[in-house]
Order: C-alpha cells, then sequence, then structure tokens
C-alpha cells in the first residue's frame, strides 16, 4: 500500500476533548427529551383510565335526564329509549341468575363514524328496517371520537349470528362488514 491511498486523521488534544463534551451534551438532551415525553404519556394513560373510572360510575349514578320532544330529538329519543331498554334487560337476566355466572348480551356492530349526525341516521334506517339499534358514544380512550352502531341485545350467540346471517344476505355485504360483540 502506498502512503497516498489513505489519509489519517489527526487532532490535538483540546479537540478531543471538545468532542467528547459535545456528544456527551447530546445525549444528556436527547435522554431528557425522552423522560419529559415519557412523562406526558404516563400523565395521558392515568388521565384516561380515570376518565373510565369516572365515566362508569356516572353512568351508574345518572338519572335519567328528561328528552327534549322536538324533531332533532326524535332519533336520539328512540335510541336513548332502547338503549335503556337494553340495560333493564341485562340487569333482569343479571338479577335472575345471581347465583350462577353472570350473562351478558350480544350485539352485531354494523358501522362506526366519526360523526354523531351520521351514526344516527344510520341506526335510524336499521330501527326502520325493525332491528333495536344502538348507539353508542365515544370512549375516553378514542383518539377521535368514534361513535359506534349496534344491533340487538341478544342473549345468545347464536341469535346473533343468526341475524347477523340475514343481513349479510339482505344487503350483499362481506362477512367482515358485521360483527358480534359480547357486553
Amino acid at each position: 500500500m502506498r502512503n497516498k491511498d489513505y489519509r489519517e486523521l489527526q487532532l490535538s488534544s483540546p479537540q478531543v476533548v471538545l468532542i467528547f463534551i459535545g456528544i456527551l451534551i447530546l445525549g444528556v438532551v436527547v435522554f431528557l427529551f425522552g423522560v419529559s415525553v415519557g412523562k406526558k404519556q404516563a400523565k395521558m394513560a392515568l388521565k384516561s383510565q380515570l376518565s373510565e373510572k369516572d365515566s362508569v360510575e356516572q353512568v351508574k349514578q345518572q338519572k335519567p335526564q328528561p328528552v327534549q320532544t322536538t324533531k332533532k330529538a326524535q332519533p336520539e329519543e328512540t335510541i336513548s329509549k332502547e338503549l335503556a331498554s337494553h340495560q333493564k334487560i341485562k340487569e333482569e337476566t343479571q338479577k335472575k341468575g345471581e347465583n350462577e355466572k353472570p350473562s351478558s348480551l350480544y350485539y352485531i356492530q354494523v358501522g362506526a363514524f366519526n360523526q354523531k349526525q351520521g351514526a344516527y341516521s344510520f341506526a335510524e334506517k336499521f330501527r326502520k328496517m325493525g332491528y333495536e339499534t344502538l348507539m353508542l358514544k365515544p370512549l375516553p380512550s378514542d383518539k377521535k371520537p368514534v361513535y359506534r352502531v349496534r344491533l340487538g341485545g341478544y342473549t345468545t350467540k347464536k341469535e346473533a349470528q343468526e341475524i347477523k346471517a340475514e343481513l349479510i344476505e339482505s344487503q350483499g355485504k362481506k362477512k367482515s362488514d358485521y360483527f358480534i360483540i359480547r357486553d
């Protein structure tokens, strides 16, 4: 090898110390940035957990509020009445089998919407077809608000599967368009 084939980088002692200090400062800044991001994530997670617990307690303690009888409130009124009936059915089935394992109801989720009005109109379409509809408000853990539209309150999974199959046939949808959820 000739001397021209490679080059050697020569640094003086003050230059090496300066580079070392610069790398050290950069590492500390990155570390502190990571710690601050981690703290913010922990706060957000704690807030969402607290808000979920609060919302569950509020729903349990909440008294039914009177519903306005304007034309805009009619779909909301019918859906809220159906939600109340679903809750009553669930409570009754759990009271009947207090000694047994508590049962839950099955629902068919037919849609999820970012806008409340779209979800209400979609739920109204299924209600007019004769299905019991239910629209859930966004969960606190949702990054964007998602209004879920569900059908049913079926006591058995088999019953929910039969209704799902009926929906798929009548509307020409894919099997993956609707899915069953146990509450």
